[in-house]
């Protein structure tokens, strides 16, 4: 059955996640070329080791309330090391909106992060529970022969104010520049998206009602002064959302099947493709 089904599928797996549908929405043709075509044209990213880092710690802290600050600040050090961040030949390449700032500031941004997540936890979560971290999603998806496959950053359980039982909190990390996001983007539907999918699937592994669970980024933001890195970004997820995530979801398992890889020419800025061989 498993090699049957990965005949059918065009990326030869029996799963998508939440990045696959975001790439596919943002351009079905970069999606064709990452998933169906498998080319890797990626580079390394100060931001995805930080964010790397960044979210390890954050992970420790919600299991644990502690963290190893020296061990994750020398994966810092070493993933810039090792790519050459700091180095004038690196960034001197690098496109005109990037700023450089050395390993040490990048370092600081981080402890500062650290410093403040259990703090903002207690403030805004009152009395709250560990749940779980890093909670792998691997669920069957309505009317398809795949699954959809994520891992929840963070969930967290809080007594409800009235009545009993207790609230879940789907928590997703996400480092963001120092004043956070603009609206646009915290309304999103390829950002919101990701929570409304999470909560979805969530819910049904556990068995557990939908208004019982509640969703929200928490950005944690470079260079933002202590006591000011983290910001709450609520989702709220209700039937017009869940419908709007899902369609967004099937949409993408339909085209993929009919092999439809249309190029999207306003999603060129940034794609990792432009004006290359694979795409010109």
């Amino acid at each position: 059955m498993q090699k049957q089904l990965q005949k059918k599928w065009p990326t030869g797996k029996p799963h998508i996640s939440f990045s696959e549908i975001k790439n596919w929405k943002e351009c079905p043709y970069r999606h064709k070329l990452i998933y169906v075509d498998k080319i890797d044209v990626s580079e390394p990213s100060p931001y995805l080791d930080f964010g790397t880092t960044v979210h390890e710690g954050c992970e420790t802290l919600l299991e644990s309330r502690s963290i190893n600050k020296e061990k994750l600040i020398q994966d810092i050090k070493g993933a810039w090391e090792k790519h050459g961040f700091d180095n004038p030949d690196w960034y001197g390449k690098q496109p005109g909106w990037y700023k450089h700032e050395p390993v040490d500031t990048w370092c600081g941004w981080a402890e500062n992060m650290w410093n403040d997540v259990l703090v903002f936890l207690d403030n805004e979560f009152p009395n709250w529970q560990y749940v779980k971290a890093e909670e792998e999603l691997y669920e069957p998806i309505e009317n398809s022969q795949i699954k959809f496959k994520g891992f929840i950053d963070g969930i967290i359980k809080v007594p409800k104010k009235k009545g009993k039982g207790n609230l879940y909190w789907i928590i997703d990390w996400k480092t963001a520049k120092t004043y956070g996001w603009r609206r646009e983007k915290k309304q999103d539907i390829l950002m919101t998206a990701q929570l409304i999918l999470y909560k979805h699937f969530w819910s049904k592994k556990h068995n557990i009602p939908l208004k019982d669970i509640r969703c929200a980024f928490v950005l944690l933001k470079r260079g933002a002064k202590p006591g000011k890195v983290c910001e709450l970004v609520p989702v709220s997820v209700g039937p017009k959302s869940l419908e709007r995530g899902n369609k967004i979801m099937h949409s993408m398992i339909k085209a993929v099947e009919k092999g439809f890889y249309l190029k999207n020419r306003n999603s060129c800025k940034f794609c990792p493709f432009y004006k290359t061989e694979y795409c010109l």
